[in-house]
């Protein structure tokens, strides 16, 4: 049986009480991907202890780009980000939250 896998869209900045909310509810999950797009990405700068390590990391290539944000360890930054969204959303068994 596989694991259900929650998927979180995170386009807010660091400090937005909207961020905090995604990183509490991410910390509940058992198997999750956070997408990082729009002023999200600047959670690649700061992600040291508040993204679980259980968590997947993507990162969409052309807002780190437009924000010049170069990811450090984890993250994986897709040219493909909002294919893989929409097939996360469409396909994927978990849960599905954005911020």
């Amino acid at each position: 049986m596989m694991m259900m896998m929650d998927v979180f869209l995170l386009t807010k900045p660091p400090q937005s009480e909207r961020s905090d909310l995604c990183l509490k509810l991410l910390a509940r999950s058992e198997k999750s991907r956070l997408y990082l797009a729009g002023d999200g990405i600047y959670h690649l700068l700061s992600q040291a202890g508040e993204i679980p390590s259980s968590c997947e990391i993507l990162a969409s290539k052309e807002d780190a780009a437009a924000r010049g944000v170069v990811p450090r360890r984890r993250a994986e930054v897709r040219e493909d980000f909002y294919e893989r969204v929409v097939e996360d959303v469409m396909e994927g068994d978990g849960r599905f939250f954005t911020f």
